[in-house]
């Protein structure tokens, strides 16, 4: 369950997010599990997809195919890891690291609990009032 403070703390940290970065979101197609995947590896990287998904709490292949858009679309770098060539390691490109800016893992988890304890609908909602905004404050 969402409580007030949560969704006070979530409006506040998203309000300075969009407000500081609209032109970077004002196009932005992403969704909120692909911004939450984003904050996570910014706060972690170099991470492995292992990690990630366990940090978002989706399996594996439903990760994987995540990373594989964000890649795809220049957000996320996957370098080999040096320690275990068998594993792969995750970090953001500058280009989403300028649309997201800087967290620390701790606002990450925050971030995290709020928008999980949030249904599909309400996430959607809440990602179409970002783009909303975004563009808004673009012009």
């Amino acid at each position: 369950m969402v409580t007030t403070e949560d969704a006070r703390w979530l409006a506040s940290y998203l309000r300075k997010m969009v407000s500081t970065r609209p032109a970077a979101w004002a196009g932005s197609e992403m969704t909120l599990s692909q911004l939450i995947a984003l904050h996570f590896i910014s706060a972690k990287a170099p991470m492995t997809l292992l990690a990630l998904s366990e940090a978002l709490g989706t399996r594996p292949p439903a990760t994987c195919a995540m990373v594989d858009r964000l890649a795809r679309a220049g957000l996320v770098r996957r370098t080999p890891d040096p320690d275990d060539l068998r594993r792969v390691l995750l970090a953001v490109t500058s280009t989403s690291a300028q649309m997201i800016g800087k967290i620390d893992p701790d606002t990450a988890r925050q971030l995290q609990a709020v928008l999980s304890s949030m249904g599909s609908a309400a996430q959607r909602v809440l990602t179409e009032v970002l783009k909303d905004t975004a563009r808004r404050l673009a012009h």
